[in-house]
């Protein structure tokens, strides 16, 4: 296999002369499953598309369970679905090369490792100019073996994005990016039109079998370990105990359905819990609700956090990862301690029965985080493109 080692590319845009042609941008993904990287990654292809870039996506397990979010992508955004039948699926890497040498890209931005390591090594071998990354988790004991390949992988980088200063501390301490590659950017955003919409309150109340007066508390998450679930069913007996018209919603599909549905039923709160696995509808199920539940044992920050903020929910959240940078405790929202059943009801009925403290939070969170749309973010996250290329190829004097 000859591939060239990485350079500059005959063509290749800088700031001073991106009026001549758009900015080629590739994004690679796993998959576009359900997932908020997902669709964040969908929303900004959008979003970049329509001005100074002309934007890809390629996608590495093209399988019909893995294209949840496919749907929402522009029909002027070109889509290459790549098959890795394994994890080490080197004719498909090789693929991905040819496809990324082929098109000449300016940019190539990954997330997610699978996505990261062979998409970044592709890249590079590519000679594409910029290549960035995003890190969106923070993973409690991740294996070493992962730890060495990022750092690896940090040396073919030309920019990490990260989305909150817990995310940034653990870039430069542990993958080890020096801080001239770290760019915080407010990448969890929402875009806001979804949750401008028209919508029926009654409909979609009716529609999961909970009465109008319902006091409805939701939780938007995938049905794994990391998102708490379990947690969350051990606290309601004690809200329900409290709040009796209380009832709980879990938007989100996974692995753990089974078991939590069996849970609530030895709990004795199973006609009080909603599961309605994956849905496309989130921001009017949001919107539905009367407080929004975010009980991760661990998390980077979350774009669910922001559309609950765009839903003008009051929100509950675990105080770990990045999420306590934007939940103060009081002011924006209330945190507990990941794990901590007894301490996530109390604060579930507090809000509950609060009128004044519901609209404090819900106020201060908004007056703090309008601006959390991706318009703006995408906006940010081009200039930085732009800038990155132009240091590169600056423009002749």
């Amino acid at each position: 296999m000859n591939v060239p080692m990485r350079g500059a590319v005959p063509g290749a845009l800088s700031e001073g002369t991106r009026g001549e042609r758009k900015i080629k941008l590739l994004f690679i993904m796993n998959e576009l499953a359900v997932g908020g990287v997902q669709r964040l990654v969908v929303d900004y292809a959008n979003e970049l598309n329509k001005g100074r870039f002309a934007v890809s996506l390629a996608t590495l397990l093209d399988r019909p369970r893995y294209s949840f979010n496919q749907d929402q992508l522009d029909p002027g955004i070109e889509l290459e679905n790549f098959r890795f039948k394994k994890f080490w699926d080197l004719a498909q890497w090789y693929r991905l090369y040819r496809f990324i040498r082929r098109n000449r890209f300016d940019v190539v931005f990954t997330q997610l490792f699978m996505s990261d390591l062979f998409g970044r090594t592709a890249a590079y071998c590519a000679r594409t100019p910029i290549i960035v990354t995003a890190i969106q988790n923070l993973i409690p004991a991740t294996p070493g073996k992962y730890i060495w390949t990022d750092r690896i992988l940090a040396y073919l980088t030309d920019a990490c994005i990260s989305p909150t200063p817990a995310i940034s501390a653990y870039a430069e301490k542990t993958i080890k990016f020096p801080v001239r590659k770290i760019h915080e950017l407010p990448t969890n955003s929402v875009d806001a039109r979804r949750f401008t919409a028209p919508f029926d309150r009654a409909r979609v109340r009716g529609s999961m079998q909970i009465p109008e007066k319902g006091r409805v508390i939701i939780s938007v998450g995938r049905l794994i370990e990391q998102k708490g679930h379990t947690v969350l069913l051990k606290a309601i007996p004690a809200v329900l105990q409290a709040e009796p018209d209380a009832y709980l919603v879990i938007a989100g599909g996974g692995g753990l359905g089974p078991a939590l549905r069996k849970e609530a039923e030895e709990l004795g709160i199973a006609s009080r819990v909603r599961f309605l696995g994956e849905r496309k509808d989130i921001p009017d199920l949001l919107r539905s609700a009367d407080v929004f539940v975010f009980p991760s044992l661990w998390e980077g920050q979350g774009v669910a956090l922001f559309e609950a903020m765009f839903s003008n929910l009051p929100i509950v959240a675990s105080r770990t990862g990045g999420i306590p940078d934007v939940i103060k405790h009081e002011e924006t929202g209330l945190l507990c301690e990941p794990g901590n059943a007894n301490e996530l009801a109390r604060a579930l009925i507090r809000v509950l029965k609060d009128d004044g403290l519901r609209q404090e939070l819900t106020s201060e969170a908004s007056r703090r985080f309008s601006d959390r749309t991706i318009e703006q973010s995408a906006k940010k996250m081009g200039d930085l493109f732009v800038a990155l290329l132009g240091r590169r190829h600056p423009p002749a004097a």
